[in-house]
This record gives C-alpha cells, structure tokens and sequence, in this order.
C-alpha cells in the first residue's frame, strides 16, 4: 500500500509539470487574465480596457504558483491576496523573468489560433471574437487534471480584474516587480 501511494504522488506530480509545460494552458490562463482584466476596465469606461503586453509576464508565475493561484482564487483586491499569502513577492521577478519563454510560446499560440491579438497602437494584448465575453470551454481528457486546470483558469481570471482595478505604479509598487 505504502508504494503504491508514493507511485500516485510521483504520478501527480508528473502530471503537474507536464501541464505547465503545455502551451495550450498557457493560452487558456493568458486568455482568462485578459477577459478579467477587460470585464473590469470596460465597466470603469478606461481609455485602455485591455491589459499591456507586460502585464502578461507576471500570470504565469503567479497562476503557476499553487499558493499564489489559491490565494487570488479567494481574493478580490490584491491587499487581501497578498494578505493571505506573503510568499508571493518572493523571487516574482525572477520567476517572471524563467518563465517568459513559456509566456511567449502561449501568447504565439493565442495568436496563431486567433484567440488574442496585439493592439500596437496602445500596446495591449486584445481578444478576439467570439473569445471576448466568455471564459474558454475545457474539454479535458481522462489523463488530466480538470480542477487544476480550471483554478488556474479562475484565479487567472481573477488577477486580471484586479490588475484593471490598479495603476500601474500601483501594481508595480504592491507586489514589488518592474515593467
């Protein structure tokens, strides 16, 4: 018995890792982060109601993070998020910084499926129809984890928001990180 849970622990964690290696997760937090985002910006009548390009470098830390992504899950402000969980200052930077590869490889794969695109004019990263009012649909298969998935999902979803709620000073300032 004894064996066979530390096999299913190594299996979990296995499957955890490949999931964060998957370019299509990425584009579903990326996607998620940015719908927040414009469902908030959009009903304060912003200038700019779509998150900077730069704002998407800190999601997958963030989301990837298991305390971090719990910790925004259950937050509505960031105060309360980092409130709940100190850790997420630590090393985000750095983190942002190991894990741009894996934010380009899911902002070039939103792209090329037509999920998300650039507005160059402002510098923002936009949706696309019909992917601008609802979260994307997870089909998952029996060898992946649908809850992990969709948490990551929802607390993506929920930084966004928070993010439109902040100036960028702000946000730089609060979770101690620069653009």
């Amino acid at each position: 018995m004894i064996n066979e849970r530390n096999t299913n622990s190594a299996l979990e964690k296995y499957n955890l890792f490949e999931l964060m290696q998957n370019d299509a997760l990425a584009v579903i937090a990326l996607h998620s982060f940015t719908l927040g985002y414009h469902i908030i910006a959009k009903n304060r009548k912003s200038d700019i109601v779509f998150p900077k390009i730069e704002y998407l470098f800190f999601v997958l830390p963030i989301v990837y993070n298991y305390s971090a992504m719990l910790s925004f899950l259950n937050s509505n402000e960031l105060y309360t998020a980092l409130m709940k969980e100190h850790s997420i200052l630590l090393g985000l930077q750095e983190r942002a910084y190991k894990m741009t590869e894996q934010t380009y490889d899911g902002l070039n794969l939103a792209f090329s499926k037509k999920i998300l695109n650039i507005d160059k004019d402002h510098g923002t990263i936009i949706l696309q129809r019909p992917y601008t009012t609802k979260k994307l649909v997870l089909a998952m298969s029996a060898n992946t984890s649908y809850d992990s998935v969709k948490q990551i999902q929802d607390s993506a979803y929920k930084l966004g928001s928070i993010f439109a709620k902040k100036h960028d000073k702000n946000i730089q300032n609060d979770l101690n990180i620069r653009f």
